[in-house]
């Protein structure tokens, strides 16, 4: 059998982030981590091959150089393998273009289950997965919360649905994203760190890759950036004055009505 993990890395949640000056660009601090949501599916796929033995991992990202760090710390994990596609000269905003690249992948490495997380802590789209699903014509399910695989070309799945839980029996292949809860990743033994030190990680020109829909131009991306923005500063906090709990509430109820007028 063969797992295929999509896996993007994302900017650590310390890393300082500055907007450039012409409000078009973001200078990210160099600190960078395996996406949060991502680790679940590494780790899931490590379990499947536990359970099946006879299973092969191949993790992909879709990503810049910088990249290589973060596919090592998944052969540290357990995976097999891992492929770097160079986004250098390549627009990576776009989920549009990044699904098309890692279907594209997909189609040429061959798969059985392929396994990404549920959302990037960056751009938080959530969409990468479902479209790559969709330009390769296989099942998907969103937000797995347990995933268990048969020999029989069989999977059962738990996910997560407004309101409760869903379980579904899905043929593969298929596609699944990765939610809080499937399972815990493990931290890579130093046994593994040496070896992701040695493994050969290969690195691919998006130009070789046969993508839906056909090569990649300057006109393929959906979207353009306007500007980036720093969020809306918070108010400070202000306690309200009074001697009892009720004349607080009055002074509260006047505050709103006279200075903030929303009553």
């Amino acid at each position: 059998m063969k797992v295929l993990v999509f896996m993007k890395q994302v900017a650590d949640t310390e890393a300082r982030i500055i907007i450039s000056s012409d409000q078009k660009n973001l200078e990210v601090e160099n600190k960078y981590v395996v996406n949060f949501f991502d680790e679940f599916a590494v780790e899931e796929a490590i379990c499947i091959k536990e359970a099946l033995k006879d299973v092969e991992i191949t993790v992909c990202a879709f990503a810049p150089q910088r990249a290589v760090e973060a596919l090592r710390t998944t052969i540290a994990m357990g995976a097999d393998r891992a492929f770097l596609i160079d986004s250098t000269n390549s627009e990576t905003d776009d989920p549009l273009i990044v699904s098309r690249v890692l279907a594209g992948f997909a189609r040429k490495e061959g798969f059985d289950i392929i396994l990404c997380g549920r959302q990037a802590m960056d751009d938080e789209s959530a969409n990468v997965g479902p479209m790559v699903a969709e330009f390769l014509g296989i099942p998907h399910v969103s937000q797995v919360t347990r995933l268990s695989v048969a020999g029989d070309g069989k999977t059962e799945v738990e996910s997560e649905i407004e309101g409760g839980r869903r379980v579904s029996e899905v043929l593969l292949p298929a596609l699944f994203t990765c939610q809080k809860g499937l399972n815990e990743p493990r931290v890579p033994l130093i046994t593994g760190v040496m070896k992701a030190m040695k493994t050969q990680i290969d690195a691919l020109d998006p130009a070789s890759i046969e993508m839906p829909f056909g090569p990649i131009d300057k006109e393929a991306s959906k979207i353009t950036v306007l500007s980036y923005e720093l969020p809306a500063s918070r108010p400070s906090v202000r306690i309200m004055e009074g001697a009892s709990p009720e004349e607080k509430v009055q002074n509260l109820v006047r505050a709103l009505k006279d200075e903030a007028k929303v009553l």
